[in-house]
């Protein structure tokens, strides 16, 4: 029984979780609810979100064997604690060929050659990741960075790209709204990497990693994370300008924009608050713990930013 907790804990259950969630809302919620047409059915989809789940759990068992050393100084390590370093290998091969036969799946059912590059694409990424790039300046974080977001843009590449739609107008706005997301994932993930990195500096000491808070130091790593968040919240500002613009237009007709209600601006206020809480817990943060707090509030708070999505598209409906 603790193999199986070690085993889950190895590949991130609670974040494969997220990972899982957000791709069903945006699937369940808004692409198959406001488009005719798609690509992916209910069993291509399922075939398609366990293998991104797969190539994804593959990422973070070969980040956790390159980082055997790191994690004993930071006293989190679960390989040769609860699993053997063999028995870690081998679930990293097996994750990958489940990948490589859910990619061919999808390319014999969708007639789409792309899902190859994807998950090799995947595949790659999150080997050099770990094996180079994680102790490089920047490019690690901007990696996860861009792998995370690149997750969500997947269903555009898979879903959306190949099908015509009678309303291309709905097509488009679906595409606009994934890619919010996709943005505000990416700037989200690099603020928690940043975070990530404050929070297990004296491992990377150790190791002789070159990350932002050991390069720059704490405090310019802390405002790199407060600009980031700054341009967030101003992106949100403005979408709440346009919420409260259209909430208070008096239209002659009777017309209804997705996120543009009054439930949907109380929403955005308050991941708003949220991200206000984050800065402000961000400016006392001075020890490990209290980074590690950040880290689990800023994943708190992009799981209020995924479940937006059956929101805006219920009140958007119900409207």
């Amino acid at each position: 029984m603790n193999k199986i907790f070690g085993f889950l804990k190895l590949i991130r259950i609670k974040n494969l979780l997220i990972i899982a969630l957000l791709q069903i809302l945006i699937k369940y919620t808004l692409i198959n609810i406001y488009l005719e047409n798609y690509q992916l059915d209910n069993l291509l989809f399922f075939i398609y979100l366990i293998t991104l789940l797969f190539v994804v759990a593959g990422g973070y068992i070969i980040n956790d064997i390159f980082d055997v050393n790191t994690d004993q100084i930071n006293k989190k390590n679960i390989i040769n604690n609860i699993i053997s370093i063999k028995n870690a290998k081998n679930s990293y091969v097996i994750m990958n060929f489940l990948t490589i036969i859910g990619t061919t799946i999808l390319v014999i059912k969708t007639n789409n050659i792309i899902s190859i590059f994807i998950f090799l694409f995947f595949i790659i990424s999150l080997y050099k990741y770990s094996q180079v790039f994680k102790k490089q300046f920047l490019i690690g974080n901007i990696q996860v960075a861009f792998l995370t977001a690149f997750s969500i843009f997947n269903l555009i590449l898979l879903d959306l790209l190949n099908e015509n739609n009678q309303n291309d107008y709905s097509k488009k706005t679906i595409v606009k709204i994934i890619l919010i997301y996709t943005l505000f994932s990416f700037i989200t993930t690099l603020v928690r990497e940043i975070i990530k990195d404050i929070e297990d500096i004296e491992g990377d000491k150790k190791i002789k990693a070159r990350t932002i808070p050991i390069v720059l130091g704490m405090i310019h790593s802390k405002r790199i994370v407060t600009i980031l968040l700054t341009i967030t919240i101003v992106g949100l500002m403005l979408i709440q300008y346009f919420q409260y613009s259209f909430i208070l237009s008096d239209f002659e007709i009777e017309i209804s924009i997705w996120g543009l209600n009054k439930i949907s601006f109380i929403y955005v206020t308050i991941l708003q608050l949220l991200l206000f809480l984050f800065l402000f817990y961000l400016n006392k943060s001075k020890y490990k713990k209290d980074f590690y707090f950040l880290s689990q509030l800023l994943k708190a708070l992009m799981l209020v930013a995924i479940l937006s999505i059956p929101v805006f598209s219920y009140f958007h409906l119900k409207c």
